[in-house]
């Protein structure tokens, strides 16, 4: 995917978002239909939409409809991938549950530089992509996930050999 160069708060991150559900369904959106759907009032929600198209995000003329733009469309596909990406891998590798996960992906993405972002989700859809299978390790590591604890195998191995080369490898 194509790395946007503008990185946007977190708060207009969820007025995009919102521009981008809504549009679903709707295709002529007003300023009043994203206050509703975020619960959060007019004048905010214009100040946010206003900054998003001076951003290039959206179209938008005052009291008229709100569009995304190709950028918008851009920004909001990668966004969803990386959060898809996150979630998924907590969902499904160290299988926290799914409303969890979500919530915890969102945390994630917003905590992190974008360059570290950029290659965490790099090495996790490299992982989900690989045709290897899964490697050893990571089955190890789900099961000290359940057990608490790390296997003999692994601990034998860590204690000879320095690191879980010859039981994560084999």
């Amino acid at each position: 995917m194509k790395e946007n160069e503008k990185k946007l708060s977190e708060s207009l991150e969820k007025y995009l978002l919102a521009i981008y559900d809504i549009s679903k369904n709707n295709s002529n959106i007003i300023v009043k239909d994203v206050s509703n759907y975020l619960g959060i009032g007019g004048a905010s929600s214009a100040n946010a939409i206003k900054t998003l198209a001076k951003l290039g995000f959206i179209n938008y003329i005052p009291y008229g409809n709100i569009t995304l733009t190709k950028e918008g469309i851009e920004y909001i596909q990668l966004k969803l991938y990386r959060h898809n990406t996150i979630s998924n891998f907590l969902n499904q590798v160290l299988e926290i549950e799914k409303t969890s996960a979500d919530k915890n992906a969102s945390a994630i993405e917003y905590s992190m530089t974008k360059d570290v972002l950029i290659k965490f989700v790099h090495f996790l859809d490299f992982m989900k992509q690989c045709s290897c299978k899964e490697p050893k390790w990571l089955n190890s590591c789900k099961h000290s996930l359940k057990d608490g604890q790390i296997s003999k195998k692994c601990k034998d191995c860590a204690s000879s050999c320095g690191g879980c080369k010859n039981c994560c490898s084999k």
